[in-house]
C-alpha cells in the first residue's frame, strides 16, 4: 500500500510540474459581451500588425516556466484562449520565448487580449467609458 501511495505522490507531482505559473493583468474594461462563441474560433496572431480590426487591448495573460513540450504548449495556448472568452476578448495575440540562458528550457508564453472596437454593444461603450473615466475594473476582473 506504501509503494502504491509513493507511485501516486510522484506521479502528481510529475503532472503539476507541467503546469506554469500564470499570471492575468486587465489593462482595460473585463467581461465585454462575447462575439465569439467557441474558444476554438478565436483569431491568434503572432505580431500586432496582423489585426486587421480596430481594436483595444483589455488584458494581458502570461504563462512562465512551462516545459520545452509541444502538446504542453498547445494545451496551454487552448487555456489561454478559453480565458480570454471569458473575458470578452475577440482575439488574442501571442507570443513564445524561451530563457535567454537555456533555450530548451522554460517556455514562457505572454498574450494580449484584444477586443474588437468596430461592433459594440451600447452596454461594452458604456464600461469602455466609466473605465477610461474613472480607471474601474470589476472586481471579477481576475
Amino acid at each position: 500500500m506504501k509503494k502504491y501511495l509513493i507511485i501516486a505522490t510522484l506521479f502528481l507531482g510529475a503532472c503539476a510540474s507541467f503546469m506554469g505559473k500564470t499570471n492575468y493583468i486587465p489593462i482595460g474594461p473585463q467581461n465585454l459581451s462575447r462575439q465569439v462563441q467557441n474558444a476554438k474560433d478565436m483569431p491568434m496572431f503572432s505580431d500586432p500588425d496582423q489585426v486587421k480590426h480596430p481594436s483595444s487591448r483589455i488584458g494581458f495573460y502570461q504563462v512562465q516556466k512551462l516545459p520545452n513540450d509541444k502538446s504542453v504548449i498547445k494545451r496551454e495556448v487552448e487555456k489561454i484562449k478559453e480565458f480570454a472568452a471569458k473575458k470578452g476578448a475577440n482575439a488574442i495575440i501571442i507570443k513564445q520565448y524561451a530563457n535567454d540562458d537555456d533555450p530548451s528550457y522554460p517556455i514562457n508564453l505572454s498574450s494580449y487580449f484584444l477586443k474588437y472596437m468596430d461592433n459594440l454593444s451600447p452596454e461594452d461603450e458604456d464600461k469602455i467609458e466609466e473605465f477610461v473615466n474613472n480607471g474601474i475594473v470589476s472586481d471579477d476582473a481576475r
